[in-house]
């Protein structure tokens, strides 16, 4: 547990989110502690079938969905239950979250559900834990550009006993290296991993 997890979201390689995510490392391994970077568009996640199966409380973990045992979003899920704590560094794809990363938050709907159900191995899950994330549009405008990520977010990290910290959002940052441009961008992203790491429950507490 004691890691801090960060999901890189883009479907694109080498591009504005990547970068953030390793600014975030970089932030938490300046801070002393350890950090992985998660991308998850290389785990094969398929979508939800919104079949039920998940509704029985006598299947925990990864039997719990009927998927599980035929891709890989319970190997991010694991992260979710044990990290120190979780950071995201996504783009906005038409004012929300990329699909491959909706599509694995969809899947939570088994940790929704054994939420809901009060069952312990969920309810039991570690205090105090914070969730944070990077947005990052290339739409310079939009009162409401970052709103549906952030709930998005917010209400999935809830399944784990985790609450969101309020996004750090960067509008137009949109070309490869246009993150790479704009130094204080960065400042401001290292400084938020270390945060996320110098403020996060130690497995001890």
């Amino acid at each position: 547990m004691d890691y801090a997890a960060i999901f890189a979201c883009s479907h694109r390689r080498g591009g504005n989110s990547d970068h953030a995510a390793e600014l975030l490392a970089r932030g938490v391994r300046e801070a002393g502690g350890q950090a992985e970077v998660l991308y998850v568009r290389d785990v094969k996640v398929m979508p939800c079938l919104a079949c039920g199966y998940c509704d029985s409380p006598e299947r925990t973990g990864r039997e719990r969905c009927v998927l599980g045992t035929t891709d890989q979003a319970w190997d991010l899920f694991t992260h979710c239950l044990s990290a120190r704590t979780i950071l995201f560094a996504s783009p906005i794809y038409f004012y929300h979250l990329p699909s491959r990363l909706k599509t694995w938050i969809d899947r939570g709907q088994q940790f929704w559900r054994a939420r809901l159900d009060n069952e312990p191995w969920i309810q039991d899950l570690p205090p105090g834990r914070t969730a944070h994330a990077v947005l990052l549009a290339g739409q310079p405008s939009g009162e409401k550009l970052f709103d549906g990520a952030r709930l998005t977010l917010k209400y999935f990290m809830q399944n784990f006993n985790m609450a969101l910290a309020d996004p750090q959002v960067f509008r137009g940052v949109d070309t490869r290296n246009d993150l790479q441009a704009k130094n204080d961008f960065e400042t401001r992203i290292v400084e938020l991993g270390a945060k996320a790491w110098k403020t996060a429950p130690s497995p001890a507490d």
